[in-house]
């Protein structure tokens, strides 16, 4: 096709093409930049949540297993401690016959040493005492009768004996773990232990009593319970997928692969990390915090490493993906972007050429009718003035076309004012339809509790949604054994789809305690329905509870909620601390911890969303959960008195901001 340049035709054409192509020139490498930025963050962001929850994860794990080494250990400490009281006794008694005179001092040390040597307490415990030089005077342990203890030292590498004497001689007694050779009858007998003991003074006779225990037990049950933890945090974080072909491992500081990487991926740890020039394994070792960016061997993709150090564990958390799986959703949309955009081209100039051949006729004529369109009635039909109807049949040239371009651009106008104003009635449809659905939503609402119930627990839960309708929760009733249920619920995200996960949350609530009343057993059962088939990944932090309304006894779980609030009848206020497991929706078949608690009378439990703690002022800052803490403390009265308080303390907060996120409170008091 010849353009023809010097037409008005021809220009307005060129110029237009011109036009297209600086902006097109202009627009995409700029669009692919930014494109490609914000999906690479959004990705990361995914793959830097994820390795934070396996952290969350680990440490909540790790800190089960510390507390149950923390109450072994007591328990372990209270009977030695025991023992220890019954033989001071046993020794005062020998020391008090030699006050009397009933025995010679020398004869009661005889006979309190002799006794001890035939004491026994069992396989893996015995006494011994000794004097200030650090000799063993008697022992229920024979060859260890006169063994010099001054080159034992204890776990810190203090002087066993010197140092547990003074401790005992300034405090009454000390504690001390330590590891030797045990003494033996014969050398094949000796063996190297791990014990601890209780010791304490005997000033009488300037003695050194000990009672000694092995604590090969305990270390045995603490790295049963380890390889527990360790096999568990494996069979969660194998099962995981990062963007399309990511993954978790997590490497021990002494190079041991607690979750391996797949074997298709095994030899990357072997990858040289081109900042250190070393494996990445050995990088990790050195720098175990940090992104790292690695090339497999063989070639390919680079590979971007995020790890995060746990430091109790010696542990280094790491998340790999190829950056490939970062920016191949931006290179799907890129091309989409430029197919549309060379269409869109394509019709542009052909709608540019099309209006360029209509210009040809006198164009004050076409000018006057322009200027009076507007004062037409767009939301009716109208013909056209019969002269300017006229102008494509008496000016078949550029002008007559143009005519015809002003003719269809009325008719266009008409059309287009007649769409707006159906999509403006649809808005308004969908606006009430919003509304209908805020109402449905907070008829799902539980109804208040029997009065009999309320004669014993004062009970009041609230919700103010973000939008017209929100993800927050909150049901409370009564089960078949007269305890009550209560549970309040943040589902992740906001408006409609929040809100239709939240009411099938709130059933699936009431349906499983139908037949369940352990807290834990519902939430796991909970999580593997809302897990089934969540294409979205949409997730919803519960916290559920069962009281006793006779003994204030509670039973509770919490999937991933902020910790609950105790508000005594004293006005203290503490947190619940515990975690039961992830939010649910998840990931299937996870197990949930219950906890138990007792509230007093006039104690009141008080639970929250996170609408609560982040809610922002104007100048960004955070309400927080100090400064809620400080409230509850101040609040006194019924629970709806307590509620308001605080709803108008973080209103006058904000100021009149745009709320940052739903605000759900239920408060339960024990009258």
């Amino acid at each position: 096709m010849r353009i023809p340049t010097r037409s008005l035709r021809g220009k307005i054409f060129l110029a237009a093409l011109g036009l297209l192509l600086v902006v097109a020139g202009a627009v995409m490498p700029v669009t692919q930049r930014d494109v490609t930025r914000t999906v690479e963050a959004s990705e990361r962001h995914a793959v830097d949540n994820a390795l934070q929850l396996a952290l969350r994860d680990t440490e909540a794990r790790w800190g089960a297993l510390l507390d149950d080494k923390i109450r072994s250990v007591r328990t372990g400490r209270a009977q030695l401690m025991e023992l220890g009281a019954t033989l001071q006794s046993v020794l005062a008694g020998y020391a008090a016959m030699s006050e009397r005179g009933v025995l010679s001092a020398d004869a009661a040390r005889r006979l309190a040493a002799a006794w001890i040597n035939r004491l026994q307490l069992g396989e893996q415990r015995y006494a011994f005492v000794y004097d200030a030089h650090g000799k063993v005077l008697a022992s229920g342990l024979e060859p260890m009768i006169g063994m010099d203890l001054t080159g034992v030292s204890d776990i810190k590498g203090r002087p066993l004996a010197q140092a547990l004497r003074e401790e005992s001689l300034y405090a009454g007694h000390g504690f001390a773990l330590y590891r030797w050779t045990a003494p033996a009858a014969d050398a094949a007998g000796r063996r190297l232990e791990t014990r601890y003991a209780y010791f304490s003074d005997f000033r009488p006779w300037d003695w050194t009593l000990a009672i000694s225990g092995n604590a090969q037990g305990i270390l045995e049950q603490v790295r049963e319970q380890r390889a527990r933890m360790e096999a568990a945090i494996r069979a969660s974080l194998s099962s995981l997928t990062l963007a399309q072909s990511g993954f978790l491992f997590v490497l021990a500081d002494d190079g041991h692969l607690i979750v391996p990487p797949p074997a298709r991926q095994a030899g990357l740890l072997q990858a040289t990390d081109p900042e250190t020039g070393k494996p990445l394994g050995d990088t990790l070792r050195q720098r175990p915090s940090g992104l790292h960016a690695v090339t497999p061997e063989g070639g390919g993709s680079p590979w971007l490493i995020q790890a995060v150090h746990y430091r109790p564990l010696g542990w280094t958390l790491a998340a790999a993906v190829p950056r490939d799986d970062l920016t191949a959703p931006a290179r799907h949309l890129i091309h989409r972007q430029a197919l549309i955009f060379a269409g869109t081209l394509l019709v542009a100039l052909a709608l540019a050429w099309y209006l360029a051949t209509r210009i040809s006729r006198p164009l004050d004529t076409l000018t006057r009718y322009a200027r009076s369109l507007p004062e037409q009635d767009l939301t009716a039909p109208a013909e056209p003035p019969e002269h300017v109807a006229r102008l494509p049949e008496r000016h078949p040239d550029e002008v007559g076309r143009l005519a015809a371009s002003f003719l269809f651009m009325q008719r266009k106008l008409g059309e287009n004012v007649a769409r707006l104003m159906q999509e403006t009635s649809a808005r308004e449809r969908f606006e009430s339809e919003l509304n209908i659905a805020r109402a449905i939503q907070m008829g799902l609402l539980p109804v208040p509790l029997p009065v009999a119930v309320l004669r014993q627990v004062d009970l009041h839960a609230e919700i103010q949604p973000a939008k017209e309708v929100g993800g927050d929760l909150y049901d409370y009733f009564t089960l078949a054994d007269g305890r009550l249920c209560f549970a309040i619920g943040d589902v992740s995200g906001k408006g409609v789809p929040a809100a239709l996960f939240m009411a099938v949350t709130r059933t699936l609530i009431r349906a499983t305690a139908e037949d369940e009343t352990d807290p834990a057993l519902i939430l796991q059962r909970i999580n593997n329905r809302l897990s089934e088939n969540n294409p979205n990944m949409m997730f919803v932090t519960l916290l559920l509870g069962v009281l006793d309304l006779a003994t204030g006894d509670l039973a509770w779980a919490n999937a991933g909620h902020p910790p609950p609030a105790v508000i005594g009848a004293d006005g203290a206020v503490r947190l619940l601390p515990g975690r039961s497991g992830p939010a649910c929706g998840v990931q299937e078949d996870l197990h949930y911890e219950r906890l138990d608690v007792r509230l007093m009378p006039g104690d009141t439990l008080f639970g929250y969303t996170d609408g609560v703690t982040d809610a922002t002022n104007r100048d960004g800052d955070q309400y927080g959960e100090a400064r809620m803490l400080a409230r509850l403390a101040l609040a006194a009265g019924d629970t709806a008195g307590l509620a308001r308080r605080l709803l108008d303390d973080v209103h006058g907060f904000t100021d009149g901001a745009d709320p940052f996120d739903d605000i759900t409170l239920i408060a339960v008091r024990r009258t």
